[in-house]
């Protein structure tokens, strides 16, 4: 019994040390354990609404058509950039539906083009993606 008790205790101490040592930063490498924190990559939640606006806006979600945005600036259409929506900051989400329109067909707002939930993703995700700021009412 008495020689059970001191070689789990021998682990303990060893496995404990082993720790301390990499997470400290020092020694890393040659004895095969690499530690499971040291090589993974932060763990984030993922924004699925994001992501799925950013998937319809890149032409890439299966089922979505793939459209060219542009923004209307006085009587003229420009491509969706980050100052080409400057003026939207703190507008509501109405204002920016209103003046998306399809690049290759001037004349068409996307609200035209995409469903209602599929709009709804993608002003989501440039409000989010530009830092907008936008509001609902």
């Amino acid at each position: 019994m008495k020689k059970l008790i001191g070689l789990s205790l021998v682990v303990v101490v060893s496995t404990g040390l082993s720790f301390s040592v990499l997470a400290s930063g020092g020694y890393s490498g040659g004895s095969g354990y690499s530690g499971s924190r040291s090589n993974t990559p932060n763990q984030r939640s993922v924004d699925t609404v994001y992501e799925t606006g950013k998937a319809i806006f890149k032409g890439r979600k299966q089922g979505e058509p793939a459209l060219a945005y542009c923004v209307a600036s006085g009587d003229e259409k420009i491509p969706v950039k980050r100052k080409s929506l400057k003026g939207f900051k703190k507008k509501t989400y109405n204002d920016l539906a209103q003046n998306l329109f399809n690049c290759d067909q001037p004349e068409t707002l996307i609200a035209n083009e995409l469903s209602k939930d599929s709009l709804l993703y993608v002003l989501y995700y440039l409000n989010k993606r530009h830092k907008l700021n936008l509001v609902s009412r």
